[in-house]
């Protein structure tokens, strides 16, 4: 009866994993499957602090969780998160393939053979940038969870241009330093996009504090 019972606990530990394994190709795969405007839509957002993760190592109890699900873990305010055996990891800046082979790497170092780890970004948290000036609804827009956002599309989720914009002077501040762009000249990049492996990848996208301020016309 014990062999039995070992013997069901087993397969569904491999069910469990079958189950996530699938449920991760399923988000790739998802998530470079082509929008309708022909863009691809950005697989490589980086695991930022207050992210809130999916952690498993697979046939590791330590790391299973409930239901054998991994375990849910939110990236601390420093960008780490805290595993067994390892202590405090560093994942923010990485994306999650890339936090999966950091933490594959260090478990390989002193403690598991083989592990296979799945990292999973269950929920972002929520950034926004302030755009201000002549635009339609100046204030706060929340960058999206899996995609970036650029300036353009920034400018038009807060209501696009007033008809008293300058639109040759729309400055861009990030961490205290201040670019200006001019419209023309970035609807001139954004058609001459090329696929991100190309090198060619001109749009000026926004990051996570951003201030957008677009100047008024002078008469």
């Amino acid at each position: 009866m014990k062999t039995f019972i070992k013997w069901v606990w087993r397969v569904g530990c491999v069910l469990a994993t079958c189950v996530l394994l699938g449920q991760a190709a399923f988000a790739q795969e998802a998530a470079t499957t082509k929008v309708e405007t022909g863009a691809k839509v950005d697989t490589d957002r980086k695991i930022e602090a207050l992210d809130m993760l999916t952690v498993n190592v697979f046939g590791e109890e330590e790391f299973s969780g409930t239901n054998n699900s991994g375990l849910e873990l939110r990236v601390s305010s420093t960008g780490e998160v805290t595993l067994y055996l390892l202590g405090s990891v560093e994942v923010a800046g990485k994306t999650p393939a890339e936090a999966e082979r950091h933490i594959r790497e260090l478990l390989k170092k002193d403690y598991i053979i083989d592990p296979h780890v799945l990292v999973l970004v269950k929920t972002y948290r929520i950034s926004n940038v302030t755009v201000m000036g002549q635009v339609g609804s100046p204030g706060l827009i929340d960058l999206p969870a899996e995609r970036r956002l650029d300036i353009l599309s920034g400018i038009a989720q807060a209501g696009g241009f007033t008809k008293l914009a300058r639109t040759s002077r729309i400055d861009l501040t990030r961490a205290g330093v201040t670019q200006t762009y001019d419209l023309e000249k970035l609807k001139k990049e954004a058609n001459l996009q090329g696929p991100i492996t190309s090198g060619r990848d001109r749009k000026i996208w926004l990051s996570p504090d951003d201030l957008i301020y677009v100047h008024e016309s002078a008469f």
